[in-house]
């Protein structure tokens, strides 16, 4: 399969949730979540992602961020008010300074902007959607993000009790329900095996992970180490780690072939874990 062929967009749904993107290792990553309304990550910005008001950036990497100024320009010139790309807080200066650069090159105010999210926040998109960040472990500082529908619950220890005893408590000014958050999709950004100890247990139990792995070859371990990316043995040796409904590889390497990708994954991940991993590859 040529490289061309490799960077077309791919569109899938996993566990009930669609997927839209482009993911291949030092040329482009982005990932639409339609139903959720947001984007991880940017790539050259694709014409798909201009009308997304939300963006949660993994790093500067330009394989991944590349498009950020054109974001921003192309919402000015489709008069999309907002827009808001949150990203690390160490590079959110360098970033404000290029977009500063590239309003004064075209003589114009971006309305759109970039914003720091610290590892451990909490973004609410809406009511019932929440997406919290955490860091990976790059050789640039990244974050990686879980987003989470939230839903209210009867408290647990009223669980059991007669409706009249729960509304008698609600009259008394008791909270009778408490916030739930129930973990939908999960984004590692790029990342070496350190972020199986940053990350939160929701990021291996939400239903869908978008799980970055650079090599599969068993001779590109060193590299991978090297480079800060997954390694398909790093993941094969923390199989009992994920609870996920689908783990999806992304930011696969074009140094081998989508035959032998597929045939590594069933030979060198447990079967527990195979059956449930996906490449993000074109068919």
């Amino acid at each position: 399969m040529s490289p061309e062929a490799r960077e077309r967009r791919i569109e899938a749904t996993w566990a009930g949730l669609p997927v839209r993107g482009v993911s291949v290792a030092g040329r482009e990553t982005w990932f639409h979540l339609p139903t959720l309304h947001f984007a991880f990550d940017l790539g050259r910005a694709p014409t798909a992602l201009v009308s997304v008001p939300n963006v949660f950036l993994s790093h500067a990497h330009l394989d991944h961020a590349a498009g950020l100024a054109y974001w921003c320009s192309q919402r000015r010139l489709l008069r999309l008010p907002g827009g808001t790309a949150r990203t690390h807080p160490a590079a959110v200066p360098a970033w404000t300074k290029l977009l500063a650069l590239h309003e004064a090159l075209e003589a114009v105010r971006y309305d759109a902007r970039v914003e720091a999210m610290e590892s451990g926040a909490r973004v609410s998109l809406r009511r019932d959607l929440e997406v919290e960040a955490f860091e990976a472990d790059h050789r640039v500082p990244t974050l990686g993000f879980v987003a989470s529908e939230i839903r209210n619950r009867l408290r647990e220890d009223l669980a059991g009790h007669l409706p009249g005893e729960i509304r008698d408590a609600a009259a008394r000014g008791e909270a009778v329900a408490e916030k739930v958050a129930i973990p939908l999709v999960a984004y590692s950004g790029d990342t070496g095996a350190g972020v199986f100890a940053r990350a939160p247990r929701s990021f291996f139990t939400a239903k869908v992970l978008l799980l970055e792995c650079s090599f599969v070859e068993e001779s590109d371990r060193e590299r991978s180490e090297k480079w800060r990316h997954l390694h398909l043995d790093e993941i094969a040796e923390r199989a009992d780690l994920f609870e996920n409904e689908v783990v999806v590889l992304t930011h696969l390497t074009l140094r081998t072939s989508p035959g032998d990708i597929r045939k590594a994954i069933a030979r060198r991940l447990p079967p527990r874990l195979a059956a449930r991993t996906v490449p993000f590859l074109p068919e």
